[in-house]
């Protein structure tokens, strides 16, 4: 038995021998990655980098650069790589020894010091790449600079008169720029760069300003001496002519202006001089826009005599029509509320038109008093037709609708009176054709019908005798009474067809009564449901019992009676 355990035993040793084996052979490996990794990074070519730096003059903060960023890269092998390098080394021992875990740890903070120079590689060769593209920007810069020195200088002695008096201080500035690109040179050749970069990236954004503004001197000059003299010209010319034609501009205010705007412009070309343009631009933007107001201003009253030449009439129209129209039904309410009952909210609505219209007028007049005078301010007074034109519109929509009401109050009575007499006609007319009829008697709900008839008739035509009359009421009563002469008549004919068609069927089914005493009897009920004016329940059993003597009797008789 202990043989058996004893081999247990032997096993689990050799399987854990092994397992040992296979973790010290990951960890070797482990520890030769981070060996192979520390070579690359000895390797990397931060020399190759540097050296380019050489191209440049090494003095003053090249030199200064350069060798800061040598100690740094130096630092960085000699005491980082050399403390990886015996990190690894004591790892590696650890491993030998089966201490898995110091050696992990150290592996790791290998890796981290590997990171950490890798690093610092990146970042002191990116502040290298940064310097050298500074450099050849600032090159580019240098080299546009003196370009555009020249192309401004060569633009002032050549074509001097178009700078006017501005022409001495832009040489003045041009040449104060000669000792700013020779200063870049000086530093350059110090090996100053940052501060020579610096310095000729302002020269470049100056002179470049200056070009803008060369070009733009000239513009401003003719501006100044041309071009708005010239409009306000225009403008004091043309204003002229306009109160010549009739038009009042006094509250533009034109001369006024004008003489405050040349005031000003006076001061520009003295800024232009001493190249204080963006003072002189802030001046002229406030001239134009002043000058842009004062235009909109007499445009608007140009436009507003237009639309008053166009509109006058139509709105003198439309006012006189609301004023006529007014009386009219002023007038026409006297005499039509003695002869009908009129809602007094129209008649509250009348008399007020008749206050707005007369405010209405007393604004029209003075239009008409401005227009009378040797100018007028046409704004004002397409204002004030504006105003008319707004409450005259629904004034006379208004009044319109309430002549048509009183109109149609006429038209109603008429109306209401023909259906009255209509209903007293016809229902003497249906009562005749009842008791002309072969019914045994008029049965008694027709009788009531009438009565209601006969009264609601009577009612209407004393109603009509009333002053002043109430039209919709008498109008709601006729219609009323239609309703019920309509239901009269329709019942009364449908009496009267099942009563001539029942006395149809019994007479065609007297052939039968001899043969078939069923069929008597049938006829029998049908004669006594007759002579008790039950006309529907008699015709229901005399078509029944023709039916059994004779299919297709009843209908035939039907269709016969239909076709009469």
């Amino acid at each position: 038995m202990w043989v058996y355990v004893l081999i247990v035993l032997i096993l689990l040793a050799i399987i854990g021998m092994g397992a040992l084996l296979y973790m010290r052979n990951i960890r070797k490996d482990e520890i030769s990655s981070q060996q192979s990794r520390l070579e690359e990074v000895k390797a990397l070519p931060f020399q190759d980098t540097l050296v380019k730096v050489k191209d440049y003059n090494l003095h003053g903060e090249a030199l200064t650069l350069y060798k800061k960023w040598q100690s740094d890269w130096q630092n960085a092998l000699n005491s980082s790589l050399t403390e990886a390098e015996k990190e690894l080394g004591s790892a590696s021992e650890d491993v030998d020894r089966f201490r898995f875990n110091d050696g992990r740890e150290k592996a790791g903070s290998v890796k981290e010091t590997l990171d950490g120079v890798e690093q610092q590689y990146q970042a002191l060769t990116s502040e290298i790449g940064q310097l050298l593209d500074s450099n050849e920007a600032g090159e580019r810069n240098f080299n546009e600079s003196e370009q555009l020195y020249r192309e401004a200088k060569r633009d002032v002695l050549a074509n001097g008169h178009k700078f006017g008096d501005s022409q001495p201080s832009l040489e003045k500035l041009i040449e104060a720029y000669e000792p700013e690109l020779q200063e870049y040179e000086q530093l350059v050749n110090a090996g100053n760069y940052v501060t020579a970069n610096k310095h000729i990236n302002d020269v470049h954004e100056e002179l470049s300003t200056l070009k803008e503004n060369m070009d733009e001197i000239p513009l401003l000059i003719k501006d100044v001496q041309k071009e708005l003299p010239q409009q306000f010209q225009e403008i004091r010319f043309g204003c002229r002519d306009l109160k010549a034609e009739g038009y009042d501009l006094e509250h533009i205010k034109v001369e006024g202006k004008l003489s405050t705007l040349k005031g000003k412009l006076n001061l520009v070309e003295p800024l232009i001089t001493r190249l204080e343009l963006d003072e002189a631009r802030a001046i002229l933007d406030d001239i134009n826009a002043q000058l842009d107001d004062m235009l909109e201003l007499v445009e608007h009253e140009v436009r507003s005599k237009t639309k008053v030449d166009h509109e006058q009439h139509i709105i003198t129209d439309d006012l006189f029509h609301a004023k006529d129209l007014n009386y009219t039904l002023r007038t026409e309410i006297e005499y039509v509320k003695e002869q009908f009952h009129i809602n007094e909210s129209d008649i509250h609505k009348v008399q007020k038109f008749e206050h707005e219209i007369e405010n209405l007028i007393d604004v029209y007049d003075e239009i008409t008093t401005e227009m009378r005078k040797t100018t007028a301010r046409y704004s004002e007074v397409l204002d004030n037709l504006e105003y008319i034109k707004e409450n005259i519109g629904a004034i006379n929509d208004e009044q319109k609708q309430i002549q048509e009401y009183l109109i149609t109050l006429r038209e109603d009575e008429a109306e209401a009176r023909e259906n009255a007499l209509l209903v007293q006609d016809r229902k003497e007319d249906i009562y005749r054709e009842l008791m002309g009829s072969n019914m045994s008697s008029v049965p008694e709900k027709f009788l009531v019908m009438k009565n209601e008839l006969d009264i609601d008739v009577k009612e209407i035509h004393k109603y009509f005798e009333r002053r002043p009359l109430n039209v919709q009421y008498i109008k709601d009563k006729v219609n009323h009474t239609v309703l019920l002469l309509n239901k009269f008549n329709q019942e009364a004919y449908e009496i009267l067809q099942e009563a001539q068609l029942t006395e149809l069927m019994i007479q065609y089914g007297n052939r039968y009564r001899r043969d078939d005493h069923d069929f008597n009897t049938m006829l029998n009920e049908a004669e006594r449901l007759f002579k008790e004016n039950r006309y529907k329940r008699a015709l229901e059993i005399a078509k029944n019992g023709l039916e059994k003597v004779e299919p297709g009797a009843a209908a035939r008789i039907e269709r016969e009676f239909d076709n009469e």
